[in-house]
Protein backbone atom coordinates (compact mmCIF):
# COMPACT_ATOMS: atom_id res chain seq x y z
CA UNK A 1 0.00 0.00 0.00
CA UNK A 2 2.64 2.46 1.17
CA UNK A 3 4.57 1.80 -2.13
CA UNK A 4 1.31 2.92 -4.63
CA UNK A 5 1.00 5.63 -2.63
CA UNK A 6 4.47 6.56 -3.11
CA UNK A 7 4.47 6.01 -7.31
CA UNK A 8 0.70 7.89 -7.47
CA UNK A 9 2.73 10.67 -5.53
CA UNK A 10 5.37 10.75 -8.35
CA UNK A 11 2.84 10.52 -11.41
CA UNK A 12 0.82 13.23 -9.85
CA UNK A 13 3.82 15.64 -9.35
CA UNK A 14 4.44 14.67 -13.30
CA UNK A 15 0.87 15.69 -14.45
CA UNK A 16 1.07 18.82 -12.12
CA UNK A 17 -2.11 17.89 -10.36
CA UNK A 18 -4.32 17.36 -13.09
CA UNK A 19 -4.35 13.34 -13.00
CA UNK A 20 -5.17 11.96 -9.64
CA UNK A 21 -6.94 9.29 -11.50
CA UNK A 22 -3.53 6.81 -11.29
CA UNK A 23 -3.66 4.13 -9.22
CA UNK A 24 -7.29 3.83 -8.87
CA UNK A 25 -8.04 1.49 -11.85
CA UNK A 26 -5.50 -0.66 -13.18
CA UNK A 27 -5.84 -2.02 -17.27
CA UNK A 28 -3.16 -4.76 -18.20
CA UNK A 29 -2.18 -2.74 -21.31
CA UNK A 30 0.70 -1.02 -23.01
CA UNK A 31 0.93 3.03 -23.49
CA UNK A 32 -0.88 4.29 -27.03
CA UNK A 33 1.32 5.58 -29.22
CA UNK A 34 1.46 9.60 -28.29
CA UNK A 35 0.88 12.06 -31.15
CA UNK A 36 3.83 14.52 -32.19
CA UNK A 37 4.17 17.68 -30.23
CA UNK A 38 3.83 19.10 -33.60
CA UNK A 39 0.00 18.50 -34.42
CA UNK A 40 -1.06 20.13 -30.89
CA UNK A 41 -1.76 23.94 -30.38
CA UNK A 42 1.66 25.92 -29.31
CA UNK A 43 0.26 27.74 -26.93
CA UNK A 44 1.49 29.24 -23.56
CA UNK A 45 1.21 27.55 -19.91
CA UNK A 46 -2.16 28.74 -18.30
CA UNK A 47 -2.47 30.45 -15.03
CA UNK A 48 -3.78 27.85 -13.35
CA UNK A 49 -1.31 25.77 -14.49
CA UNK A 50 1.74 27.84 -13.36
CA UNK A 51 -0.16 28.42 -9.66
CA UNK A 52 -0.31 25.01 -9.63
CA UNK A 53 3.30 23.88 -10.19
CA UNK A 54 4.01 26.48 -7.81
CA UNK A 55 2.09 25.14 -4.86
CA UNK A 56 3.63 21.82 -5.37
CA UNK A 57 7.15 22.70 -5.03
CA UNK A 58 6.61 25.29 -2.38
CA UNK A 59 4.05 24.48 0.24
CA UNK A 60 3.36 21.57 2.15
CA UNK A 61 0.27 23.16 2.86
CA UNK A 62 -0.53 23.44 -0.80
CA UNK A 63 0.42 20.28 -1.03
CA UNK A 64 -1.73 18.42 2.10
CA UNK A 65 -4.94 20.40 -0.20
CA UNK A 66 -4.05 18.48 -3.61
CA UNK A 67 -4.06 15.38 -1.70
CA UNK A 68 -7.14 15.82 -0.35
CA UNK A 69 -8.51 16.86 -3.73
CA UNK A 70 -7.60 13.12 -5.24
CA UNK A 71 -8.71 11.42 -2.20
CA UNK A 72 -12.25 12.70 -2.40
CA UNK A 73 -12.30 11.40 -5.71
CA UNK A 74 -11.22 7.96 -4.92
CA UNK A 75 -13.74 7.94 -1.96
CA UNK A 76 -16.42 8.58 -4.25
CA UNK A 77 -19.51 6.82 -2.99
CA UNK A 78 -21.27 6.46 -6.04
CA UNK A 79 -21.05 5.57 -10.06
CA UNK A 80 -22.36 9.41 -10.46
CA UNK A 81 -19.60 10.99 -8.44
CA UNK A 82 -16.92 9.45 -10.50
CA UNK A 83 -18.61 10.44 -13.63
CA UNK A 84 -18.97 13.67 -12.79
CA UNK A 85 -15.24 13.71 -11.25
CA UNK A 86 -14.41 12.12 -14.49
CA UNK A 87 -15.69 15.09 -16.58
CA UNK A 88 -14.07 17.89 -14.77
CA UNK A 89 -10.78 15.48 -15.23
CA UNK A 90 -11.55 15.52 -19.26
CA UNK A 91 -12.54 19.58 -19.30
CA UNK A 92 -9.81 20.46 -17.55
CA UNK A 93 -7.17 18.29 -19.80
CA UNK A 94 -9.03 19.69 -22.81
CA UNK A 95 -8.57 23.97 -21.52
CA UNK A 96 -4.86 23.00 -21.15
CA UNK A 97 -2.69 25.03 -23.40
CA UNK A 98 0.89 23.66 -22.36
CA UNK A 99 0.63 20.88 -25.29
CA UNK A 100 3.53 18.61 -23.53
CA UNK A 101 1.20 18.55 -19.86
CA UNK A 102 -1.70 17.99 -22.07
CA UNK A 103 -0.81 14.92 -23.92
CA UNK A 104 0.95 13.77 -20.80
CA UNK A 105 -2.16 14.24 -19.28
CA UNK A 106 -4.67 12.11 -21.64
CA UNK A 107 -1.86 9.57 -21.43
CA UNK A 108 -1.57 8.87 -18.10
CA UNK A 109 -5.52 9.25 -17.70
CA UNK A 110 -6.53 6.37 -19.88
CA UNK A 111 -4.48 4.40 -17.98
CA UNK A 112 -6.44 5.01 -14.80
CA UNK A 113 -9.88 4.39 -16.42
CA UNK A 114 -11.97 0.74 -16.38
CA UNK A 115 -13.59 -0.13 -19.44
CA UNK A 116 -16.85 0.82 -18.74
CA UNK A 117 -15.21 4.68 -18.21
CA UNK A 118 -14.16 5.39 -21.67
CA UNK A 119 -18.00 5.86 -22.78
CA UNK A 120 -18.15 8.87 -19.99
CA UNK A 121 -14.48 10.31 -20.83
CA UNK A 122 -14.80 10.06 -24.80
CA UNK A 123 -18.26 11.52 -24.77
CA UNK A 124 -16.94 14.30 -22.85
CA UNK A 125 -14.16 14.70 -25.23
CA UNK A 126 -16.44 14.78 -27.72
CA UNK A 127 -18.91 16.98 -26.34
CA UNK A 128 -16.74 20.31 -27.21
CA UNK A 129 -16.10 19.31 -30.59
CA UNK A 130 -12.81 17.47 -32.27
CA UNK A 131 -10.82 19.81 -34.52
CA UNK A 132 -8.32 18.23 -36.88
CA UNK A 133 -5.32 19.21 -34.52
CA UNK A 134 -6.49 17.29 -31.89
CA UNK A 135 -6.63 13.85 -33.86
CA UNK A 136 -3.46 12.64 -32.11
CA UNK A 137 -5.06 12.91 -28.40
CA UNK A 138 -8.58 11.69 -29.86
CA UNK A 139 -6.82 8.77 -31.09
CA UNK A 140 -4.99 7.84 -27.68
CA UNK A 141 -8.64 7.88 -25.95
CA UNK A 142 -9.77 5.91 -28.97
CA UNK A 143 -6.94 3.34 -29.14
CA UNK A 144 -6.89 2.59 -25.41
CA UNK A 145 -10.42 2.20 -25.22
CA UNK A 146 -9.94 -0.66 -27.97
CA UNK A 147 -7.73 -2.23 -26.16
CA UNK A 148 -10.07 -3.24 -23.56
CA UNK A 149 -13.69 -3.25 -24.83
CA UNK A 150 -13.12 -2.72 -28.40
CA UNK A 151 -17.26 -3.41 -29.75
CA UNK A 152 -18.36 -1.10 -27.17
CA UNK A 153 -16.07 1.32 -28.75
CA UNK A 154 -16.90 0.49 -32.03
CA UNK A 155 -20.69 0.70 -31.37
CA UNK A 156 -20.37 4.13 -30.00
CA UNK A 157 -18.63 4.98 -32.74
CA UNK A 158 -21.04 3.79 -35.05
CA UNK A 159 -23.87 5.47 -32.91
CA UNK A 160 -21.67 8.88 -32.99
CA UNK A 161 -19.58 9.18 -35.53
CA UNK A 162 -20.21 10.18 -39.09
CA UNK A 163 -16.61 9.36 -40.60
CA UNK A 164 -14.58 6.44 -40.65
CA UNK A 165 -11.55 8.04 -38.73
CA UNK A 166 -12.56 7.16 -35.22
CA UNK A 167 -14.10 3.02 -36.57
CA UNK A 168 -11.12 2.38 -38.43
CA UNK A 169 -8.64 3.81 -35.85
CA UNK A 170 -10.54 1.18 -33.00
CA UNK A 171 -10.46 -1.33 -36.19
CA UNK A 172 -6.04 -0.97 -35.84
CA UNK A 173 -5.74 -1.01 -32.21
CA UNK A 174 -8.58 -4.13 -31.47
CA UNK A 175 -6.01 -5.62 -35.12
CA UNK A 176 -2.80 -5.70 -32.98
CA UNK A 177 -4.33 -7.48 -30.33
CA UNK A 178 -6.85 -10.20 -31.89
CA UNK A 179 -6.43 -9.91 -35.72
CA UNK A 180 -9.03 -12.97 -36.24
CA UNK A 181 -11.72 -11.06 -34.71
CA UNK A 182 -11.05 -7.66 -36.20
CA UNK A 183 -10.73 -9.01 -39.45
CA UNK A 184 -14.00 -10.62 -39.23
CA UNK A 185 -16.07 -7.81 -37.55
CA UNK A 186 -15.00 -5.50 -40.47
CA UNK A 187 -16.26 -8.08 -42.76
CA UNK A 188 -19.70 -8.91 -40.98
CA UNK A 189 -20.21 -4.81 -41.07
CA UNK A 190 -19.13 -4.12 -44.80
CA UNK A 191 -22.30 -3.82 -47.26
CA UNK A 192 -21.32 -2.84 -50.46
CA UNK A 193 -24.80 -2.74 -51.59
CA UNK A 194 -23.97 -5.69 -54.35
CA UNK A 195 -21.12 -3.25 -56.06
CA UNK A 196 -18.21 -4.98 -56.04
CA UNK A 197 -16.30 -1.96 -57.15
CA UNK A 198 -16.52 -0.45 -53.64
CA UNK A 199 -13.55 -0.92 -51.14
CA UNK A 200 -14.29 -2.01 -47.46
CA UNK A 201 -13.76 1.35 -45.26
CA UNK A 202 -13.22 -1.09 -42.03
CA UNK A 203 -10.49 -3.44 -43.48
CA UNK A 204 -8.42 0.22 -43.50
CA UNK A 205 -7.89 0.21 -39.84
CA UNK A 206 -7.52 -3.52 -40.06
CA UNK A 207 -4.37 -3.52 -42.43
CA UNK A 208 -3.17 -0.10 -40.83
CA UNK A 209 -3.08 -2.29 -37.20
CA UNK A 210 -1.36 -5.25 -38.92
CA UNK A 211 1.07 -3.67 -40.95
CA UNK A 212 3.44 -3.26 -37.91
CA UNK A 213 2.91 -6.97 -36.68
CA UNK A 214 1.97 -9.32 -39.76
CA UNK A 215 2.72 -7.35 -42.61
CA UNK A 216 2.04 -10.65 -44.85
CA UNK A 217 -1.66 -10.76 -43.75
CA UNK A 218 -1.81 -7.12 -44.26
CA UNK A 219 -0.49 -7.41 -47.68
CA UNK A 220 -3.44 -9.98 -48.75
CA UNK A 221 -6.27 -7.74 -47.24
CA UNK A 222 -4.83 -4.82 -48.96
CA UNK A 223 -5.20 -6.72 -52.61
CA UNK A 224 -8.62 -7.81 -51.72
CA UNK A 225 -9.51 -3.90 -51.84
CA UNK A 226 -10.58 -2.84 -55.44
CA UNK A 227 -9.00 0.30 -57.05
CA UNK A 228 -10.08 3.30 -54.57
CA UNK A 229 -9.25 6.31 -52.12
CA UNK A 230 -9.67 3.00 -49.57
CA UNK A 231 -6.74 1.29 -51.21
CA UNK A 232 -4.89 4.19 -51.51
CA UNK A 233 -5.28 4.79 -47.60
CA UNK A 234 -4.53 1.40 -47.09
CA UNK A 235 -1.26 1.65 -48.97
CA UNK A 236 0.02 4.39 -47.36
CA UNK A 237 -0.15 3.05 -44.22
CA UNK A 238 1.80 -0.02 -45.21
CA UNK A 239 4.40 1.90 -46.73
CA UNK A 240 4.94 3.58 -43.33
CA UNK A 241 6.28 0.53 -41.84
CA UNK A 242 8.16 -0.96 -45.23
CA UNK A 243 10.32 2.49 -45.48
CA UNK A 244 11.12 2.06 -42.01
CA UNK A 245 12.86 -1.87 -42.78
CA UNK A 246 15.07 -0.15 -46.10
CA UNK A 247 14.79 0.35 -49.53
CA UNK A 248 15.88 -3.57 -50.49
CA UNK A 249 12.78 -4.88 -47.97
CA UNK A 250 10.75 -2.27 -50.18
CA UNK A 251 11.87 -3.25 -53.74
CA UNK A 252 11.45 -6.73 -52.50
CA UNK A 253 7.59 -6.17 -51.16
CA UNK A 254 6.67 -4.26 -54.18
CA UNK A 255 7.46 -7.23 -56.67
CA UNK A 256 5.72 -9.88 -54.74
CA UNK A 257 2.48 -7.88 -55.79
CA UNK A 258 0.10 -9.87 -57.62
CA UNK A 259 -2.00 -6.62 -58.41
CA UNK A 260 -0.12 -5.05 -61.81
CA UNK A 261 -1.82 -2.12 -61.56
CA UNK A 262 -1.23 -1.72 -57.39
CA UNK A 263 2.20 -2.74 -58.01
CA UNK A 264 2.33 -0.32 -60.19
CA UNK A 265 0.96 2.37 -57.95
CA UNK A 266 2.82 1.19 -55.10
CA UNK A 267 5.98 1.12 -57.20
CA UNK A 268 5.63 4.57 -57.94
CA UNK A 269 5.49 5.65 -54.67
CA UNK A 270 8.93 3.65 -53.76
CA UNK A 271 10.33 5.19 -56.46
CA UNK A 272 9.49 8.31 -55.86
CA UNK A 273 11.40 7.84 -51.87
CA UNK A 274 14.17 6.17 -54.17
CA UNK A 275 14.93 9.02 -55.99
CA UNK A 276 15.62 11.54 -53.56
CA UNK A 277 18.85 9.98 -53.13
CA UNK A 278 19.72 8.01 -56.42
CA UNK A 279 17.01 9.26 -59.15
CA UNK A 280 18.61 7.02 -61.47
CA UNK A 281 19.01 3.75 -59.93
CA UNK A 282 15.03 4.66 -58.78
CA UNK A 283 14.31 4.42 -62.80
CA UNK A 284 16.32 1.33 -63.41
CA UNK A 285 14.72 -0.45 -60.69
CA UNK A 286 11.12 0.67 -61.85
CA UNK A 287 11.79 -0.60 -65.49
CA UNK A 288 12.38 -3.86 -64.45
CA UNK A 289 8.56 -4.21 -62.97
CA UNK A 290 7.21 -3.90 -66.38
CA UNK A 291 5.93 -0.87 -68.68
CA UNK A 292 2.91 0.09 -66.60
CA UNK A 293 5.26 0.67 -63.30
CA UNK A 294 7.71 2.26 -65.09
CA UNK A 295 5.45 4.32 -66.59
CA UNK A 296 3.46 5.11 -63.36
CA UNK A 297 7.01 5.87 -61.69
CA UNK A 298 8.38 8.23 -64.13
CA UNK A 299 6.19 11.56 -62.97
CA UNK A 300 7.93 10.78 -58.92
CA UNK A 301 11.58 10.23 -60.35
CA UNK A 302 11.29 13.40 -62.31
CA UNK A 303 9.98 15.43 -59.78
CA UNK A 304 13.10 14.74 -57.54
CA UNK A 305 15.56 14.16 -59.93
CA UNK A 306 15.03 17.95 -61.18
CA UNK A 307 15.30 19.16 -57.86
CA UNK A 308 19.39 18.21 -57.94
CA UNK A 309 20.07 17.97 -62.20
CA UNK A 310 17.65 19.21 -64.00
CA UNK A 311 19.62 18.57 -67.40
CA UNK A 312 19.84 15.12 -66.42
CA UNK A 313 16.53 15.08 -65.82
CA UNK A 314 15.45 16.21 -69.33
CA UNK A 315 17.75 13.80 -71.01
CA UNK A 316 16.28 11.00 -69.56
CA UNK A 317 12.99 11.79 -70.23
CA UNK A 318 13.77 12.61 -73.96
CA UNK A 319 15.33 8.82 -74.02
CA UNK A 320 12.41 7.25 -73.25
CA UNK A 321 9.52 6.19 -75.45
CA UNK A 322 7.01 8.48 -75.50
CA UNK A 323 4.31 7.51 -73.43
CA UNK A 324 6.80 7.32 -70.58
CA UNK A 325 7.40 10.84 -71.57
CA UNK A 326 4.03 12.01 -71.45
CA UNK A 327 3.42 10.55 -68.17
CA UNK A 328 6.91 12.45 -66.86
CA UNK A 329 5.76 15.58 -68.58
CA UNK A 330 4.16 17.73 -66.13
CA UNK A 331 6.60 17.14 -63.76
CA UNK A 332 9.34 18.79 -66.38
CA UNK A 333 7.16 21.55 -67.55
CA UNK A 334 6.91 22.51 -63.74
CA UNK A 335 10.86 22.59 -63.91
CA UNK A 336 11.06 24.21 -67.60
CA UNK A 337 8.90 26.87 -66.30
CA UNK A 338 10.57 27.47 -62.84
CA UNK A 339 13.61 28.57 -64.73
CA UNK A 340 11.33 31.38 -66.14
CA UNK A 341 11.67 29.98 -69.92
CA UNK A 342 8.01 29.97 -71.07
CA UNK A 343 9.36 29.99 -74.32
CA UNK A 344 11.35 27.06 -73.91
CA UNK A 345 8.50 25.10 -72.32
CA UNK A 346 6.33 26.00 -75.26
CA UNK A 347 9.36 24.86 -77.69
CA UNK A 348 9.87 21.37 -75.93
CA UNK A 349 6.11 20.80 -76.18
CA UNK A 350 5.48 21.64 -79.56
CA UNK A 351 7.66 18.30 -80.36
CA UNK A 352 4.86 16.18 -79.29
CA UNK A 353 1.99 18.54 -80.41
CA UNK A 354 -0.92 16.60 -81.32
CA UNK A 355 -0.59 13.73 -78.79
CA UNK A 356 -3.50 13.23 -76.37
CA UNK A 357 -1.12 11.74 -73.87
CA UNK A 358 0.54 15.53 -72.88
CA UNK A 359 -2.98 16.96 -72.50
CA UNK A 360 -1.68 17.56 -68.78
CA UNK A 361 1.28 18.73 -69.67
CA UNK A 362 -0.15 21.20 -71.62
CA UNK A 363 -2.43 21.92 -68.98
CA UNK A 364 0.36 22.67 -66.82
CA UNK A 365 1.68 25.02 -69.18
CA UNK A 366 -1.24 27.10 -69.23
CA UNK A 367 -1.40 27.05 -65.71
CA UNK A 368 2.22 28.42 -64.92
CA UNK A 369 2.01 30.76 -67.89
CA UNK A 370 -1.47 32.93 -67.27
CA UNK A 371 -0.13 35.29 -65.45
CA UNK A 372 3.04 36.97 -67.46
CA UNK A 373 2.44 35.33 -71.11
CA UNK A 374 -1.36 34.96 -71.16
CA UNK A 375 -1.99 34.80 -74.91
CA UNK A 376 0.76 32.17 -75.22
CA UNK A 377 -1.19 29.97 -72.27
CA UNK A 378 -4.54 30.47 -74.60
CA UNK A 379 -2.60 29.16 -77.74
CA UNK A 380 -2.25 26.04 -76.12
CA UNK A 381 -5.32 25.69 -74.81
CA UNK A 382 -6.89 25.39 -78.41
CA UNK A 383 -4.25 22.71 -78.54
CA UNK A 384 -5.82 20.48 -76.17
CA UNK A 385 -7.11 17.04 -77.72
CA UNK A 386 -10.85 17.56 -76.62
CA UNK A 387 -13.33 20.91 -77.19
CA UNK A 388 -15.09 19.82 -73.97
CA UNK A 389 -11.68 20.15 -72.80
CA UNK A 390 -10.71 23.28 -74.53
CA UNK A 391 -13.84 25.14 -73.32
CA UNK A 392 -13.79 23.90 -69.31
CA UNK A 393 -10.42 24.46 -69.44
CA UNK A 394 -10.36 28.68 -71.09
CA UNK A 395 -13.25 28.88 -68.47
CA UNK A 396 -11.06 28.57 -65.62
CA UNK A 397 -8.44 30.91 -66.53
CA UNK A 398 -10.81 33.96 -68.71
CA UNK A 399 -12.12 35.77 -65.22
CA UNK A 400 -8.39 35.97 -64.10
CA UNK A 401 -7.10 36.69 -67.14
CA UNK A 402 -10.14 39.81 -67.43
CA UNK A 403 -9.30 41.15 -63.78
CA UNK A 404 -5.53 41.49 -64.76
CA UNK A 405 -5.77 42.83 -68.38
CA UNK A 406 -9.12 43.09 -69.39
CA UNK A 407 -8.08 44.72 -72.75
CA UNK A 408 -5.59 42.41 -74.01
CA UNK A 409 -8.04 39.69 -73.07
CA UNK A 410 -10.80 40.78 -75.21
CA UNK A 411 -8.27 41.16 -78.05
CA UNK A 412 -6.97 37.69 -78.19
CA UNK A 413 -10.89 36.78 -77.98
CA UNK A 414 -12.06 38.70 -80.48
CA UNK A 415 -9.11 37.82 -83.02
CA UNK A 416 -8.67 34.16 -82.14
CA UNK A 417 -10.90 31.04 -83.08
CA UNK A 418 -11.98 30.60 -79.53
CA UNK A 419 -14.88 28.55 -78.31
CA UNK A 420 -18.46 30.60 -79.00
CA UNK A 421 -19.43 30.41 -75.57
CA UNK A 422 -16.13 32.20 -74.04
CA UNK A 423 -17.03 35.07 -76.31
CA UNK A 424 -20.18 35.13 -74.90
CA UNK A 425 -18.87 34.77 -71.24
CA UNK A 426 -16.09 37.76 -71.76
CA UNK A 427 -18.49 40.23 -73.02
CA UNK A 428 -20.35 39.33 -69.56
CA UNK A 429 -17.40 40.01 -67.80
CA UNK A 430 -16.41 43.20 -68.91
CA UNK A 431 -20.15 44.81 -68.76
CA UNK A 432 -19.96 43.42 -65.41
CA UNK A 433 -16.53 45.49 -64.38
CA UNK A 434 -18.00 48.47 -66.40
CA UNK A 435 -21.03 48.39 -63.97
CA UNK A 436 -18.95 48.16 -60.70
Amino acid sequence: MKKRLVTTYSLWGLSCGIFFLVGRYSIPSQNPDSPSPSSLPQTQTSHRERTRNRALLSDKNDSQTTQREKNSFQAGSSSASRESNLKQVVLELTHTTDPIARTEGFLQLVKGLSAEEFLTVVDTYRSGGVNQEDFGEYRILLSAWARVAPLDALNYAHAKTGTPFARQTILATWAKNDPASAIAWARDHFDSNGNDNQANPWLVGVIEGLAATDLSQATILLEELPFSKERGEALSSIFEEITQMGSETGKQWVSQLNDKQLQAGAAARLAGILAQTDPQEAAQWAATLGHEAMKRSAQTIVNEWVKDDFHAAKTWVEEQPEEIIAAAGPELMKAILDKKNPAAASEWLSTYDGNPEFDETIRTLVWGTMNKTPELGADWIMRLSSENDQTRTFHRVLRGWINQDPAGAMDYIRNNPVPESISRRAEMEIQQQQKQ
